[in-house]
């Protein structure tokens, strides 16, 4: 198993030339813990980092997973196409980081959850929108979502909400069915700030556990933005 940045660099510098390898150190950010990944993850690298290399957008079918772990294509099962500028591994889980010209913003997508993926003939666009682009801060905003001590917490959601908890969560989770719309999941999770706002962003299904630790986040924001109108 992959332990380390350098030797998952290492892993992936063998799939490409001793030029591009060096340029790979620059492109490859690292951050949590490394798993082994599968052979349509490195092809996919592969993939990708050539399309970085060449200045070339790529296409791709993107999925999730639902209620029963099947996957099922986003937009409806059209092609993503976007231009690619690095690669990320975090907590477990290989990203692209790229420009997506439909919305002129940065997007990340799971390598893993990449299917068909293929080098476009267009040029890759997006300069401006990396030209101050922070890697650590974008990281930490989009990923950091966990810091501080570990509890286990049991959420209820929505059947739609399945693919997020996998994909949040892996597939090992189990999705233990309430009714026919509902079900509920026991995770372990570290209840920070950064958590509690991603449980408000589902909707529903904030766990007992955490529902005082909501509520004294909801108290400090009150304050803040009381204080701010002052």
């Amino acid at each position: 198993m992959l332990t380390s940045s350098p030797e998952l660099i290492k892993k992936l510098e063998n799939l490409v030339s001793t030029y591009e390898a060096k340029q790979l150190q620059r492109q490859v950010v690292i951050s949590g813990r490394i798993k082994t990944p599968n052979k349509l993850v490195y092809n996919n690298v592969d993939t990708i980092y050539s399309a970085i290399a060449e200045s070339k957008q790529i296409t791709f079918h993107y999925f999730q997973w639902d209620i029963k772990g099947n996957q099922v294509l986003r937009h409806d099962g059209a092609l993503y196409q976007v231009s690619p500028w690095c690669l990320m591994w975090d907590d477990e889980y290989y990203y692209l980081i790229a420009y997506d010209p439909a919305v002129d913003d940065i997007r990340h997508y799971r390598v893993d959850k990449m299917k068909d993926l293929n080098i476009s003939e267009v040029r890759r666009e997006g300069q401006e929108a990396f030209k101050n682009f922070d890697m650590a801060k974008y990281s930490k905003a989009v990923f950091g979502m966990f810091g501080g001590e570990e509890t286990c917490v049991t959420l209820e959601c929505s059947n739609d909400k399945a693919g997020i908890i996998i994909d949040r969560f892996g597939k090992d989770v189990t999705l233990i069915p309430k009714d026919e719309n509902t079900f509920s999941v026991h995770v372990n999770v570290i209840p920070s700030n950064q958590f509690l706002g991603w449980i408000m962003s589902l909707g529903e299904g904030v766990p007992d556990t955490v529902v005082h630790k909501m509520q004294d986040e909801v108290r400090r924001l009150t304050a803040q933005y009381l204080k701010r109108g002052d």
